[in-house]
C-alpha cells in the first residue's frame, strides 16, 4: 500500500511518526520520574518537560520542512523530468538547480539522462534507416491510389474503413463523414453491402469462389443515404484462407447517377415517341387505305384524307423533332468533360507533328481554362489543320486560346485560304478515325454545344475558332483549388482485426479513437449569453492524429462579437456574418464525433457551450470526455503550470503563433499533448479509460479541497 503514495507523502509520514513519539515517550519518561522522586515535582516536570517536547516537535517539523524542499521536493522533480525524458520528449530540459544540496545526484541524472537521449537518438536513427523501403513503397501505393479515377475504400468485415483515396472524397462530395475507423454506413446506405457481403462469403465458404467466373468480387449499385448519388463499383473480398475468415473487402466505385439519369430520359424519350407517333402514324395509315382501297371516292372526301395527311404527317414532323432535339440535348449533356488548361490541350497537337515535317505548328499566347472533352477536341483540331494543310495549302499554323465572357475560343491561324461554310461542313461530315471513336466534327461540336466558321484576318490569314465552354471551377494558373488533400495519409491496415467494443472503460488508452476538440467563443460566460463562433476537430486513430479528416468551421452567432474575442482569436464580426448557425454545424459536428472520446484542454469550458445547445439541436453528446488539463495534473504533479502552452513547451509541441487561439490550432496541439499524456499515464499505472477517468475525478476533489484554503 506504501509503494502507491508519493516519495513526499512516505517523507511526511516517517516524520509525523516522529513527532508523535517525541511526546509519547517524554511523556512515559516524566511519569516514571515522577514515581521516583519525592515531594510534588509534577509542575516542574510538565513544565520543563512540556517545553522540551514543544521545542522538539518544532525542531522535526523544521527539519521535515527543510527536507521536503531540498530532499524530497527535487528528488520528486528529478523523477517526473526523467519519466517525461524516457517516454514522451527526448528533448525535455531536466532541471538540476533545485537538486543542488544532493550532491552528486543531480549530475550523475544529467549524465543518465543524456547517455538515454543519445542512445534514443541512435535507436530511432536505425529505425529510420530500416523503414525507408517501407515508406518508398507507402509513397508509391499512395500515388497509385491518388491518381485512380475511381473511388476506393477498403473496410473490414464490420464495415469499419480502412483506407480511402481522394477519388473517393470528390465522389461523395465529403470531407467529414468519411473516416479511418468509422462505419461506412455514416454516408452509405447499408443493405446493398450487407447481401452483397453475405452473398461473396457464401461463395467464398462453400469454395465456389475457386470456378466462379468473378473469384471473390461482385458488382454493386448502392446509393448515398440521403439518394443524392446513385453509385455503381465492386466488392471484392479480403480473406484469410488459413482460418477460412473473411477479413474485410475492397470497394471501387464511381457516380452513374448523370448516366442513370440519362438512360432514364433516354428510355422516357423512346416511349413518348412510341406512344406520340402511335396516333397519327395509325390515322396516317388509315386515310392512305381509303384512298387507295376506294377509287370512286369524290373530290371532297379526297381532300379531307389528303388533309388529314398532311396534318399527321406535320404532327409526326414536329414530334419526330422535338424528340430529336432532347435526345440530342440529353447525349450531349452526358458526355464526359473536364476542366482543361488550354496549355497542355494545344501541346497535345503540337507533340503530333514533332517527326512530321510536313506540318509546322506553334503556340503563341497565354494559355486559360475550358471545359470539354480533350480528347475528341485534339481529334477534331488535328482533322481540321490536316485538311486545311491538303485542301488550301496552308502554311506554319498557329494555335492559341482567349477567354470571352461566354467561351473560351480555340483558334487556329495559318497562311492561306479561308475555309468556305461548304468546305467544312464537308469535312466536319466525314468520320474522324483515329482516336474519335468514330465520330464525325460535326457529332463532336454538337456535343460540345459548338459550331465551327473560318474567316479573314486583317493581315490576309484565314483564322478557324472553335468556341467551348468556360471551366465550371475556378482556376489560378495551372493549378486546381480543390481543397482536398494531395496526398493521401488516410489509411490504417490495423483495423483489418475486429474492433473490440466490450465496455468502453477496459478498453485501454491507446486502443480508443478520439476526437480533440477546441471552441472559440464571444466570451467566457455560456450561461450568460456567449457564443460559439468557431469550432473546430481532429480525429485520433491508433495514435495517429488524422489532419486530412479534421472538422474546422466558423459559426455565426447571431450576436456582436466583442472586440476583446476578435483581438484574441482573429475573427471579426464580418468573419462570421451569413456562416452557417449552431443549429446547422453542432449536428454535424456530433455525426462527426460518433462515439469516439471527447478530448479538450479544460473540457469543462467547452462542454458547457455544447451542453447548453444540446435541446436546441435534439442531440445528446454522452461520449466519454477527458480533460488534458488534469491528466497533466496527474503526471506533473510537481508543478501547478497546466496551462496549454507550458504542458506544450514541456512536450515540445510546437503551436505556431499565427494558430494559437484558433480553434483548429489549438485541437491540434491539444491532440499532440494527449498523445504524450497517454505514454506518461502508462508509467504512472493508468491504462485504460476507466482509469484515466477515475484518476481524473480524484483530482477535482483534490483541486476542490485545495480550494477551500
Amino acid at each position: 500500500m506504501l509503494e502507491n503514495l508519493s516519495l513526499r507523502l512516505r517523507i511526511f509520514l516517517f516524520f509525523g511518526l516522529i513527532a508523535i513519539a517525541v511526546p509519547v515517550l517524554l511523556g512515559a519518561g516524566l511519569w516514571l520520574a515522577a514515581q521516583r522522586l519525592e515531594g510534588n515535582p509534577v509542575p516542574h516536570l510538565v513544565l520543563f518537560g512540556g517545553g522540551a517536547g514543544f521545542a522538539l516537535i518544532g525542531i522535526i517539523t523544521w527539519v521535515w520542512m527543510m527536507f521536503d524542499a531540498n530532499v524530497a521536493k527535487p528528488i520528486q522533480s528529478i523523477v517526473r523530468d526523467l519519466q517525461t525524458i524516457m517516454h514522451a520528449n527526448p528533448k525535455h530540459e531536466l532541471k538540476t538547480e533545485p537538486a543542488r544540496y544532493l550532491g552528486l545526484l543531480a549530475p550523475v541524472v544529467r549524465e543518465v539522462a543524456d547517455a538515454f537521449a543519445t542512445a534514443r537518438r541512435d535507436v530511432a536513427a536505425e529505425i529510420a534507416q530500416a523503414t525507408q523501403s517501407l515508406d518508398e513503397q507507402r509513397n508509391q501505393l499512395e500515388a497509385i491510389l491518388r491518381e485512380l479515377n475511381e473511388g476506393v475504400i477498403v473496410c473490414n468485415a464490420d464495415h469499419r474503413v480502412l483506407l480511402y483515396n481522394r477519388r473517393a472524397l470528390q465522389i461523395l462530395q465529403t470531407t467529414e463523414d468519411l473516416g479511418l475507423g468509422r462505419p461506412l454506413f455514416t454516408m452509405l446506405n447499408r443493405q446493398p453491402f450487407i447481401l452483397t457481403l453475405d452473398r461473396l462469403t457464401t461463395r467464398y465458404l462453400e469454395g465456389r469462389h475457386t470456378t466462379h467466373r468473378d473469384h471473390l468480387m461482385t458488382q454493386l449499385v448502392f446509393a448515398t443515404k440521403d439518394g443524392g448519388l446513385i453509385l455503381e463499383g465492386r466488392m471484392s473480398l479480403i480473406v484469410h484462407d488459413d482460418d477460412k475468415t473473411v477479413r474485410g473487402y475492397v470497394l471501387t466505385f464511381d457516380d452513374v447517377t448523370t448516366e442513370l439519369q440519362a438512360l432514364v430520359k433516354a428510355d422516357r424519350l423512346m416511349r413518348d415517341a412510341l406512344e406520340g407517333l402511335r396516333h397519327p402514324v395509325a390515322n396516317i395509315r388509315a386515310a392512305v387505305e381509303m384512298l387507295t382501297e376506294s377509287p370512286e371516292i369524290d373530290a371532297q372526301g379526297r381532300a379531307a384524307f389528303e388533309h388529314v395527311l398532311i396534318d399527321e404527317t406535320a404532327t409526326m414532323s414536329r414530334e419526330i423533332e422535338r424528340i430529336g432535339s432532347e435526345y440530342r440535348a440529353a447525349v450531349t449533356s452526358h458526355w464526359p468533360m473536364s476542366d482543361v488548361d488550354s496549355g497542355n490541350l494545344l501541346n497535345c497537337l503540337t507533340r503530333r507533328y514533332r517527326d512530321d515535317d510536313s506540318i509546322i505548328v506553334d503556340i503563341v499566347g497565354q494559355s486559360t481554362w475550358l471545359h470539354c472533352d480533350s480528347n475528341t477536341i485534339v481529334e477534331l483540331v488535328d482533322h481540321v489543320i490536316r485538311k486545311a494543310l491538303v485542301t488550301l495549302d496552308a502554311e506554319t499554323f498557329q494555335l492559341s486560346a482567349t477567354a470571352g465572357e461566354r467561351n473560351t475560343y480555340v483558334d487556329v491561324t495559318w497562311k492561306g485560304g479561308v475555309a468556305s461554310p461548304g468546305m467544312l461542313e464537308r469535312w466536319l461530315a466525314e468520320p474522324i478515325e483515329r482516336g474519335g471513336l468514330g465520330l464525325t466534327g460535326k457529332e463532336i461540336l454538337e456535343h460540345h454545344h459548338s459550331e465551327l466558321w473560318c474567316m479573314a484576318t486583317e493581315d490576309g490569314h484565314a483564322r478557324l475558332r472553335l468556341p467551348l465552354p468556360l471551366p465550371v471551377d475556378p482556376h489560378v494558373a495551372t493549378t486546381s483549388t480543390a481543397p482536398l488533400p494531395i496526398r493521401i495519409e488516410f489509411y490504417d491496415f490495423d483495423l483489418l482485426d475486429r474492433i473490440e467494443t466490450g465496455e468502453l472503460g477496459e478498453r485501454r488508452l491507446r486502443d480508443l479513437t478520439y476526437v480533440v476538440f477546441d471552441t472559440e467563443t464571444t466570451g467566457l460566460e455560456p450561461s450568460n449569453g456567449d457564443e460559439i463562433i468557431q469550432i473546430a476537430g481532429v480525429r485520433i486513430l491508433n495514435g495517429r492524429i488524422l489532419t486530412g479528416e479534421a472538422f474546422d468551421h466558423l459559426v455565426d452567432p447571431g450576436r456582436r462579437v466583442p472586440p476583446l474575442a476578435t483581438r484574441i482569436t482573429g475573427i471579426s464580426e464580418e468573419m462570421v456574418k451569413g456562416k452557417p448557425k449552431i443549429a446547422d454545424i453542432l449536428p454535424r459536428f456530433h455525426d462527426y464525433v460518433g462515439d469516439a472520446v471527447l478530448v479538450a484542454h479544460n473540457a469543462a469550458f467547452d462542454m458547457k457551450f455544447l451542453e447548453l445547445k444540446q435541446d436546441l439541436c435534439q442531440l445528446r453528446f454522452d461520449n466519454p470526455v477527458l480533460d488534458t488539463v488534469l491528466l497533466s495534473a496527474i503526471v506533473h504533479d510537481h508543478t501547478d503550470q497546466h496551462t496549454l502552452d507550458a504542458v506544450a513547451e514541456r512536450f515540445s509541441v510546437e503551436i505556431p503563433p499565427e494558430t494559437r487561439h484558433t480553434a483548429i490550432g489549438d485541437a491540434l496541439a491539444t491532440a499532440g499533448v494527449l498523445l504524450k499524456l497517454i505514454d506518461l499515464l502508462e508509467v504512472h499505472g493508468i491504462t485504460t479509460l476507466g482509469e484515466a477517468l477515475t484518476a481524473s475525478k480524484k483530482i477535482i476533489e483534490i483541486r476542490r479541497q485545495q480550494a477551500r484554503y
